[in-house]
Parts: C-alpha cells; sequence; structure tokens
C-alpha cells in the first residue's frame, strides 16, 4: 500500500478510536446514527408505499422501488460516515471506493476489449458459427467489443431448432471456459436414429430399411453439399457413408444409424429420415417395435 494511503487510514483509525474513548461523543454519536438509521427506513417505507399506490405499471413500479432502496440505503451510509468520520475523511473515502469501482469496472471492459480482438484475429468464432459454452448452445448473430449474442438453440426443446430467445454472454468468457465451435473446418456433424424391436423382429429387414434411407439420403444430399463446401470429395468418402449398428437390451434389438448432417439442418433430416423409414417398418408384418410393460401397484 502507498505510504499516502497508509498514513489516511493510520489517522483515521486514531480519529475512530480517539472518539469510542469519550463517553459522551460515544453515546451521542450513537444515539444519531440509530435515529438517521430510523428516519432513512421510515422514509423509505412512506416512499415506497407511494411508489405503490401511484405506479400501475408492475415493472417500472419494481424498478423505482429498488432505485429507493439503493438511494435511501446511500444517503443514510454517508450520513452515519458523516457522524462518526470527520467530512474530509468521508470525502476522501468516497473519492477512494468510487476509484475502486472505477478500476474495477475499466479492468472487466479491458479483458472484453480484449477478447473481441482475440475472437477476431484469432478466429475463434464467426457469425453463423453455432457454438456451446457452459451447456448453452446457440447461432452467433452478432460479436460486439463487450458482448457476443446468441440466438438459442435447443434450450429444453427436443430438437435443435431456435427458441427465439436471444442470450448475451461477455467476450471475457472465452479466457474462462471451454467452448466447442461448429461450422469453422465444416459443417458436419454426425447424428444419429435408434428403434428398439422386439427379440422376435426381423431385425436383418429392419437394417436394410434403416441403410437404404441412409444411403439414400447421403447419395442425394451430403456428397452435393460436401463438393459444393470443400470442392472436392475428401481422400475416404466411404467413411462419411451412414453406419449402421446393432444392440440389446432389456426391452430387444437396438437399431441405430448414424448419420453425417449439417448442423443447421439436423432437424430437417430427421424428420426427412424417420418418414422414409418408420412407414415401412410399421407396415412390415415380422417387425414389431418394443413395448415396454406398464404396470401399477396399489397399495
Amino acid at each position: 500500500m502507498p505510504d499516502f494511503l497508509q498514513n489516511y487510514f493510520d489517522g483515521l483509525t486514531e480519529s475512530v478510536f480517539s472518539t469510542l474513548k469519550t463517553p459522551d461523543a460515544y453515546l451521542n454519536k450513537i444515539a444519531l446514527t440509530a435515529i438517521i438509521i430510523v428516519i432513512g427506513i421510515l422514509l423509505y417505507m412512506l416512499l415506497k408505499k407511494i411508489v405503490t399506490r401511484n405506479e400501475s405499471d408492475f415493472k417500472r413500479r419494481i424498478r423505482t422501488r429498488k432505485f429507493l432502496k439503493n438511494t435511501m440505503s446511500t444517503l443514510t451510509l454517508l450520513s452515519v460516515l458523516f457522524i462518526w468520520v470527520q467530512a474530509i475523511n468521508v470525502l476522501i473515502l468516497i473519492a477512494l471506493l468510487s476509484g475502486v469501482f472505477i478500476a474495477f469496472m475499466v479492468r472487466g471492459l479491458t479483458t472484453n476489449i480484449t477478447a473481441y480482438f482475440v475472437i477476431r484475429y484469432r478466429k475463434y468464432f464467426e457469425i453463423g458459427h453455432r457454438i456451446e459454452i457452459n451447456n448453452i448452445i446457440g447461432d452467433v448473430i452478432d460479436i460486439t467489443p463487450i458482448n457476443v449474442k446468441m440466438l438459442e438453440v435447443r434450450g429444453g426443446l427436443s430438437s435443435d431448432s431456435n427458441t427465439g430467445r436471444i442470450i448475451k454472454l461477455p467476450n471475457s468468457i472465452i479466457f474462462d471456459e471451454s467452448i466447442e465451435v461448429l461450422g469453422i473446418a465444416n459443417k458436419f456433424v454426425w447424428h444419429e436414429l435408434k428403434y428398439v424391436l422386439s427379440f422376435d423382429s426381423d431385425w436383418e429387414a429392419a437394417e436394410k430399411i434403416m441403410t437404404e434411407a441412409g444411403e439414400l439420403y447421403f447419395e442425394e444430399t451430403v456428397l452435393p453439399q460436401l463438393k459444393e463446401t470443400n470442392g472436392h470429395l475428401p481422400a475416404d468418402p466411404a467413411a462419411l457413408r451412414p453406419v449402421f449398428s446393432v444392440d440389446t437390451n432389456d426391452a430387444g434389438i437396438v437399431l441405430i444409424v448414424r448419420y453425417l448432417v449439417d448442423y443447421i439442418q439436423g432437424t430437417s433430416v430427421k424428420t426427412y429420415l424417420q418418414r422414409k423409414i418408420l412407414p415401412q417398418l410399421i407396415t412390415h408384418p415380422k417387425i414389431e417395435f418394443a413395448i415396454a410393460e406398464v404396470k401399477l401397484f396399489r397399495g
């Protein structure tokens, strides 16, 4: 701590202790402090009642109450300080506290601006990319020197659809949290469809239906998008084709088809594949979906 601040606080401490050593002055200041606190509380309650009676808008009423509470608390605190400390010391304390507050705000602002340039010039992400931070998923719609604005995706919905809510996150979050970004190297991610069939179903027939639908989608949609995006196919396009897997659990036979999809089209592609696969599975005479039995017991 600088010498002038150390000397100031030493003098302030001595002033307070000298007051405590004088019983009459000590008791008088306690009485004045109590009176000021009571007056502050009563005045706040009166103003609060006036606002409640005359302001019909709920949001505006809440904001006004909060403003009154903060104002009365600040005035009461300053009045108490003037009682216990010399006026010049009160002004110095206010200046010091204001300086600390401004330094804190400037530090946060500086960090956000620094993060802004990191995002821009290190290509962390760009407008249009889908990112996930702290389990919050959204499409970036704006990057300002202070914050990142995202159009929320999913947010409790069962599909990868926009909720309509806009989320603002401070730029400095990139220094504190891990970020998953889609749409930088490529726009494709893996999704999957899962069906559970009864044990006596013809799962091989179901495999054929699911595989054909996945292959058709790959040929008609994924390959043209890859050519358009990259200008050429990857060295091993077979690695990008749909993948079929089979497993079992207590309910039945689990069939899964994994497929590549543009992350923006995840919900629409899933619906497209469901419409291709479900009618064939439902109408097939040797395929039945597993149905878990639900039993109600009465005590």
